[in-house]
């Protein structure tokens, strides 16, 4: 057979079947110089180690090593590159299968998603809590707009979401988990004087409330600015009332709140139907009746 740099396989790529077997022969060797000590390594014989070598060099047609002396090998040049070429694959190889053991050692990630209001709602704690006593489950939580919900769940941004708009779909399950509980929240201070303002009323993910009965006058309240003003109190008027979601809230600069029975939101998860993880209809529904009885 003749050297590499005399007849060059084409574009270096193999005429034949591949065995993983050769290839980590192939390693070996270069890296001892020697098919008797590779074939020690590999708890195999020298004669094995010399059938891998050749059959490998029938499939790339090319020479892979050459006596350098009567105890050393000398590899060619396409040797040199093939055995480069491997160290990356062997690098990323070495990464899966680390990444496969803390998925084994940890549980599957599991990525639920909501809107930033709807995250800090008592109710979605508990939903993540809830989730994370699961020895099989790594859960985490990804930041996403009620509106872009079927984006994420199509392009895998989350797994589950949790929101207050049902989407009834063919390509999505959804189940509803549950209920959002409503309070009365009032800021610490003096209102201006003058006619009182009726109070603001927050609508999670764009949805309001329902209520068994009717809602007096109030104004609507975006949630980003509700948010605000949990963060920074000192931004919101003093006197302020607001029907808001049951959000934990500090005690210094608001008024001890009373629970608002008559309004609820409702609160669904959704997940596609042919994801990939054949075990999520059984976790939500096992998920659904955990929460019922709490």
């Amino acid at each position: 057979m003749r050297d590499s740099a005399e007849n060059p396989p084409s574009k270096g790529y193999p005429h034949g079947s591949l065995d993983l077997r050769h290839l980590s022969a192939f390693q070996q060797v270069y890296v001892t110089r020697d098919y008797t000590a590779a074939g020690h390594d590999l708890n195999t014989n020298r004669k094995g180690i010399i059938r891998m070598i050749e059959r490998l060099e029938q499939t790339f047609q090319s020479k892979l090593f050459t006596p350098e002396s009567r105890t050393t090998l000398q590899p060619s040049p396409f040797a040199d590159r093939l055995y480069n070429d491997l160290r990356f694959l062997n690098t990323a190889r070495e990464a899966l299968h680390e990444q496969v053991a803390e998925i084994r050692a940890s549980g599957r990630l599991l990525r639920i998603g909501s809107s930033p209001s709807v995250f800090r709602t008592e109710i979605f704690r508990t939903i993540f809590r809830t989730l994370q006593t699961s020895d099989r489950l790594r859960t985490s939580y990804v930041p996403v707009k009620s509106g872009d919900a079927a984006k994420a769940l199509a392009a895998g941004t989350c797994d589950l979401h949790v929101g207050c708009v049902s989407r009834p779909s063919a390509r999505f399950n959804e189940e509803k988990i549950g209920e959002i509980r409503f309070k009365i929240l009032e800021k610490k201070g003096r209102a201006d004087a003058g006619d009182p303002q009726s109070p603001f009323l927050v609508s999670l993910d764009g949805c309001v409330p329902e209520s068994t009965k009717p809602l007096a006058s109030y104004r609507a309240l975006d949630e980003t600015r509700f948010l605000h003003w949990l963060d920074h109190p000192e931004d919101c008027p003093d006197g302020t009332r607001i029907l808001a979601p049951d959000i934990p809230r500090d005690s210094v600069h608001w008024i001890p709140e009373e629970l608002l029975l008559e309004i609820r939101q409702p609160i669904h998860i959704q997940f596609l139907r042919q994801h990939p993880y054949e075990f999520l209809p059984s976790l939500v529904k096992g998920l659904k009746s955990r929460m019922s009885s709490k």
